[in-house]
């Protein structure tokens, strides 16, 4: 290898570097009881107690890559949070804050993530057939989604959310109709 292909690389890895990685670690979904983003990642020990107590094994960790690596991320695509609150119970720093596993404590205390349907993707709401699978897995039916419309299409209320992914979960479209968003 060359002198100038060695001085070239090392140069692009500075420069990657220099690139701020905060906006990366700002967007992304946490397990219920988070600290907000900065004092997560400040408080966090990221001693996977969190993991090992989740029943549906949810809870996975930011890359090393990343600059929030060995943080608790939840990817909901893959598998929704089923609000046990078990890994609020174990974290030892309080980057996660202790929530009673009763539905109005967690209505109150737990925002994940907010919810975005895309409406082309909805079999309901695009003439392709009923559904309300979304509705019947929802913690919160008729507070957080209800049904509406001749269709009876979902119509989600992010204020009432907890973002535990349970409705993108079960969404039978191929191309799943609901997300959930991470906090801003």
């Amino acid at each position: 290898m060359s002198r100038r292909r060695v001085l070239l690389g090392l140069a692009a890895a500075a420069a990657v570097s220099l690139v701020p990685r905060r906006s990366r670690a700002a967007h992304r979904i946490r397990p219920p009881g988070a600290l907000p983003p900065g004092a997560f990642e400040k408080t966090c020990i990221g001693c996977f107690r969190c993991a090992e107590v989740c029943p549906p094994k949810c809870i996975d960790f930011a890359s090393v890559l990343s600059a929030d690596s060995g943080t608790p991320t939840l990817d909901l695509r893959a598998k929704a949070c089923t609000l046990c609150m078990r890994c609020t119970q174990v974290c030892p720093t309080d980057a996660l804050r202790p929530v009673a596993a009763e539905p109005g404590a967690v209505a109150a205390q737990v925002r994940m993530g907010t919810p975005q349907l895309d409406r082309k993707r909805c079999l309901p709401w695009n003439g392709e057939g009923a559904c309300s699978l979304c509705f019947q897995v929802c913690p919160y039916p008729d507070r957080a989604v209800e049904l509406v419309g001749l269709n009876a299409g979902p119509l989600f209320h992010p204020e009432a959310c907890v973002g535990c992914g349970l409705c993108e979960e079960a969404c039978p479209s191929l191309a799943r109709a609901i997300h959930i968003e991470p906090l801003p």
